[in-house]
C-alpha cells in the first residue's frame, strides 16, 4: 500500500513538473527574440536596413488561449529605415511555440 502511495506520487510529481516546462509563458528574452525576427524576417525577404531593437521590457501575459499568451511589453526600435520608428508604437503581441523551431515566435499584430 505504501508503496503505490509512493508511485503516485511521484508520478503526479513529474506529471507537474513536465508539463510546467512547456505550459510556461515566455520569458523576456524569448519575447525580445520572437519580435526581432519577427520585425526583420516576417515576410521572408531581404531586409536592407536591419530594425535592431535598443530596449526591450516585458509587461505582462494574459492567461493563454488558443492563440498562444497575449503578452505586452515597452519597446525602442532603431533602423536606417525611417519608417521603423512606428514599431515604437507596438505595445502588444500574441506569441506561440512554433512547433517546427521549437522557439517563441509573434504572430502579426495588423
Amino acid at each position: 500500500m505504501r508503496l503505490k502511495f509512493l508511485r503516485l506520487a511521484l508520478i503526479s510529481v513529474l506529471a507537474t513538473g513536465l508539463t510546467g516546462c512547456h505550459g510556461s509563458e515566455p520569458s523576456e528574452s524569448q519575447m525580445r527574440s520572437a519580435v526581432n525576427d519577427f520585425l526583420n524576417h516576417s515576410s521572408g525577404a531581404t531586409v536592407n536596413d536591419p530594425i535592431e531593437i535598443s530596449a526591450f521590457t516585458k509587461q505582462a501575459c494574459d492567461k493563454p488561449n488558443e492563440q498562444g499568451y497575449h503578452c505586452t511589453f515597452t519597446m525602442t526600435v532603431t533602423s536606417a529605415n525611417e519608417l521603423a520608428q512606428m514599431f515604437n508604437n507596438l505595445t502588444s503581441g500574441e506569441f506561440y511555440m512554433d512547433k517546427d523551431s521549437g522557439k517563441w515566435a509573434m504572430r502579426p499584430p495588423f
